[in-house]
This record gives structure tokens, C-alpha cells and sequence, in this order.
């Protein structure tokens, strides 16, 4: 089931649940081989099938935004997850990092999990306007809890993006390569993300997307 969030032009935000994985996992890992490796590459269905079990993992605790185009195409997805301290996040199954062992974990009182941002590049419309749409109903709860965390796990180019967006991230261990790109574990908080809150809230519609 979808439910309808916010036109855009050339696109429509719904906030998805648990039968939209499995085509989540499909869009993620074909947008990350397309935009790092070979256009026409094969998508590894064992990399499908491994981000597949992580969402379901993670789907008690998420919020999953999906951007379909005027054919019903995904061509943007970003998902939200409130950690519960107990499930395995990726930061974990990848990197062996515990958001609890960190140095930052004293400081903070909420985890958030931000995961599966990818934006397609073929798409008819604006893919700086539709990142920054997304992004900002991902980090809305995060900025509005005064010692909230974001945790996440980003390639080499959107690490750069984020912060000349105003999202200052970082890092928490070297990179690995994954999904066909440099891979870099990333934290970031509330106060390091609110540049990038003030300049972009009008893009957020509280009436459908009540946190």
C-alpha cells in the first residue's frame, strides 16, 4: 500500500511499507551498478537479495519514501528508521560499528538510520530538487530532537554533495567498496544538519507525513 505524500513535477512522493522491498532493493542496487559501474552491467541478484533481508529486518522501525514517475517507475527512494538499539543495522553487518560503542553515543538520545537514498538518473525532472525533497522529510524528526543522531552509510559523491547541501557529516571508519562504490560510514547531528533544515523546510508537507 502507497499513500500519497507530494507532487513533484514529473514525479510523486508516496510513503510505501513492506511490499514496495523487494522493487526497493531492485531500484538501489541497479541505480548504484549504473551510476558507478558499466550502464548495462548485471545486477547481482545475491546484492538484491542481501538489501531485500536488511529492509525487512529494519521495516518495524521504517518509513520508506518512493518517487514514482507518470509510468508507475521508481525513480527516487529514501527510508527512515527509528533505532530501537536492538536491531543489526547495516553500519553494523558492514562495518562492524555499534552506534552504542561509538564516542558520540553518550550525547545522544535518538538514533536514526537513514538508508537506501538513490535518485535515478535518467529521470525527465529535477534530481537536485527531488534529493533535497527526500532528504528533508528523512532528517525532519531527526533536526526537531535536540540531541539527535543520523547514521548512514554513503558513497564517496554523495558524501561531497551532502555537504556542500548544508548536511555536515562524519566519518566514522575508512570506506569499502560496496554496491559497485566507495562506501563511507557517516554520522552526522541535529545541529550539523540544520543549515541544510532552515533553507529547505518549505519543501516538507506535514499533513500527510505526520512523524
Amino acid at each position: 500500500m502507497e499513500q500519497f505524500l507530494i507532487a513533484g513535477k514529473g514525479y510523486t512522493i508516496y510513503e510505501s511499507d513492506e511490499a514496495v522491498l523487494y522493487e526497493l532493493a531492485e531500484f538501489v542496487v541497479r541505480e548504484n551498478y549504473s551510476h558507478h559501474s558499466e550502464l548495462n552491467a548485471v545486477i547481482p541478484k545475491e546484492e538484491v537479495d542481501h538489501v531485500y533481508n536488511e529492509e525487512k529486518g529494519l521495516i518495524n522501525q521504517s518509513r520508506i519514501l518512493i518517487a514514482r514517475n507518470k509510468s508507475g517507475k521508481i525513480v527516487g527512494s529514501i527510508r527512515i528508521a527509528q533505532w530501537d538499539r536492538i536491531a543489526k543495522l547495516p553500519l553494523e553487518d558492514l562495518f562492524g560499528l555499534n552506534p552504542l560503542n561509538l564516542a558520540i553515543s553518550n550525547e545522544i538520545t535518538a538514533f536514526w538510520h537513514i538508508g537506501r537514498f538513490s535518485i535515478s538518473k535518467e529521470g525527465a525532472f529535477s534530481t537536485i530538487l527531488l534529493m533535497r525533497t527526500l532528504m528533508i522529510y528523512a532528517i525532519y524528526p531527526i533536526v526537531n530532537e535536540v540531541t539527535g543522531c543520523l547514521l548512514a552509510e554513503v558513497d564517496r559523491k554523495l558524501f561531497n554533495v551532502l555537504g556542500k547541501l548544508g548536511i555536515i557529516v562524519s566519518q566514522l571508519a575508512p570506506s569499502i567498496n560496496y554496491l559497485a562504490s566507495e562506501t563511507i560510514p557517516v554520522y552526522s547531528t541535529s545541529e550539523a544538519m540544520m543549515g541544510f533544515y532552515k533553507r529547505n523546510k518549505y519543501l516538507y508537507d506535514s499533513s500527510n507525513f505526520i512523524t
